[in-house]
């Protein structure tokens, strides 16, 4: 099944590509059934994926990426969990992932008081399948790197969502000086991450 996601509310909601209503938000804790529990980020067995892509907002240069974000960070991802549920009866269903980073550094934007921040993704379909958006795969703990963040006005849940496809980076497992983005046929994508990590930090803070 193919699958497309419409850029809506605070996160991008999944949409049936044969024209399939979208769903719309509605909170994991309240009334009705409950999607299956979604499986964690820690090490066993893979976690089977679902590549999808979205409509979400593209940016043609470094300046407007930072423009259209409330924060610019780096980072490291302190922990994941299972966020709320997103959908209708009878509709297709996802589950967020709530991120948790440890901030190393404010590049753009105010810091967050406590050292930290929330950012919710898109984390898995109803049936337990991991969502990659736009080539983003699913955030793990001990990922490092940048992100680009809009603060969601939630006053039940004050989180933020990254702008778009271009606004993760992180840093290479195997190599400290690389940077990995999710959909590297953006070129504004392509020309970051041929940045070192610390090109990339100079930069962001240059920014107008």
């Amino acid at each position: 099944m193919r699958l497309g996601l419409r850029w809506a509310g605070p996160l991008a909601v999944v949409a049936l590509a044969l024209g399939a209503a979208v769903v719309v938000s509605q909170r994991g804790d309240e009334g009705g059934s409950s999607p299956p529990s979604a499986p964690s980020d820690e090490p066993g067995e893979p976690e089977e994926l679902v590549e999808v892509t979205s409509d979400a907002p593209r940016h043609a240069t470094l300046d407007e990426l930072v423009g259209a974000a409330d924060l610019v960070v780096r980072g490291e991802v302190a922990s994941t969990e299972r966020g709320r549920a997103f959908g209708q009866p009878g509709g297709t269903t996802i589950v967020s992932r709530l991120v948790t980073l440890q901030v190393d550094e404010v590049l753009a934007g105010t810091a967050p008081q406590a050292g930290t921040v929330v950012v919710e993704e898109e984390g898995w379909l109803d049936d337990g399948r991991a969502l990659v958006v736009d080539g983003a795969a699913p955030t793990r703990t001990g990922d490092a790197g940048f992100w680009f963040l809009v603060e969601v006005d939630d006053p039940d849940l004050p989180v933020y969502t990254t702008v778009g496809a271009a606004g993760r980076y992180l840093v290479g497992p195997d190599d400290p000086e690389r940077l990995e983005g999710a959909d590297n046929d953006d070129p504004l994508v392509a020309e970051l991450v041929a940045r070192t990590p610390d090109e990339l930090a100079a930069a962001i803070r240059t920014a107008p």
